[in-house]
C-alpha cells in the first residue's frame, strides 16, 4: 500500500491513499475506464412514459404597452445649457423648451452637446426621440 503524502496526512479529512497507477507491468493496479450502459427498449419506453407530454401552463398574455417613445421632427435648438456635473446636458427646443439629454456615459453627453451646438449655430432643424421620461434619447441634425 502506498504511503500517504506528508501534507495529506496532516490535513484532516484528506485522502490517505494515493490513486491507483495503471498497470504497467510493475505490479500497479489497473484502472478501469467507464463505459456507457446498455439500455433496453423497455427501459427507454418506461422513461418516456414518465415524462409529461406537454406543458400544462399557457404562456403569459402580452398586454398592450403604453407609447413610450415619440419622434418630434423639424424643430430648432434655440438654447444650450450644461454644468460641470456628470451627464448633465440640456437643450432648449423651440416647441417645448428645455429637455435633458439621456446621457448614460460621458461620451454620450459630449456627443449630444456637440450635435446640439452645431444645430443651434447653423439654425438647422432637428429630429429627436423623446421617451416617457421626457428626455431626448436620439438627436438628428439636418
Amino acid at each position: 500500500m502506498p504511503t500517504p503524502l506528508k501534507s495529506q496526512a496532516q490535513t484532516p479529512g484528506a485522502p490517505v491513499q494515493l490513486p491507483p497507477v495503471p498497470n504497467a507491468g510493475n505490479g500497479g493496479t489497473a484502472v478501469l475506464e467507464a463505459e456507457p450502459m446498455a439500455v433496453t427498449e423497455a427501459e427507454i419506453n418506461a422513461a418516456l412514459a414518465s415524462i409529461a407530454a406537454a406543458p400544462t401552463l399557457e404562456p403569459p398574455v402580452a398586454q398592450a404597452a403604453a407609447v413610450t417613445a415619440v419622434w418630434v421632427n423639424t424643430k430648432k435648438v434655440n438654447a444650450l445649457w450644461s454644468i460641470n456635473q456628470n451627464h448633465n446636458v440640456w437643450a432648449g427646443f423651440e416647441d417645448v423648451g428645455w429637455r435633458k439629454f439621456a446621457a448614460n456615459f460621458d461620451s454620450t453627453a459630449m456627443a449630444f452637446a456637440i450635435i446640439s451646438a452645431s444645430a443651434k449655430d447653423t439654425q438647422t432643424v432637428t429630429n429627436r426621440r423623446e421617451e416617457a421620461d421626457k428626455m431626448v434619447h436620439e438627436l438628428y441634425v439636418w
